[in-house]
């Protein structure tokens, strides 16, 4: 499931196989965070229900169009919501140190046509999407129940 799997400055790093982009991605796994923990995260990842992929394909269109709108580009209208998907790369999973926890997360970061600076971010926790927006480091342990002006999930 895992491959090229290193350690570099006590984090692991390598790839697997991303089923909703259909491609190798890469991750990054904090200190703590053991391969099992990993595999626990890439596999939830690849088995995220439909609604919730759809949730996250629907948040990521209103920050491609809330940001085209801000800076006065023409917003883009989307048949269904995997479409955004096509403008959409994933960069990097990022694995958190679990914390003494054993809920799989994804946390992502990844490159989007319409902001190029500071691409997109994705937290996702419990079958809920948390967070969806500028790349901010977010803490996918934080609390979302109140939603910053920022956050399009």
């Amino acid at each position: 499931m895992l491959k090229n799997v290193q350690h570099i400055d006590g984090e692991l790093e390598g790839e697997f196989y991303c089923k909703l982009f259909a491609r190798e991605v890469r991750f990054m796994a904090e200190q703590g965070a053991g391969t099992d923990y990993i595999e626990q995260c890439v596999s939830y990842l690849n088995s995220l229900r439909e609604d919730v992929v759809e949730a996250l394909c629907e948040a990521s269109i209103r920050y491609c169009n809330e940001f085209l709108d801000d800076i006065g580009e023409e917003m883009i209208q989307f048949t269904k919501p995997a479409d955004v998907l096509k403008l959409v790369d994933p960069n990097i999973l990022i694995v958190p140190d679990p914390e003494g926890r054993t809920e799989p997360v994804v946390h992502m970061e990844l490159d989007c046509e319409w902001e190029i600076e500071h691409g997109m971010e994705w937290v996702v926790r419990g079958d809920q999407v948390l967070y969806v927006g500028s790349f901010n480091s977010e803490n996918p342990w934080g609390d979302y129940a109140e939603k910053d002006s920022w956050n399009y999930a």
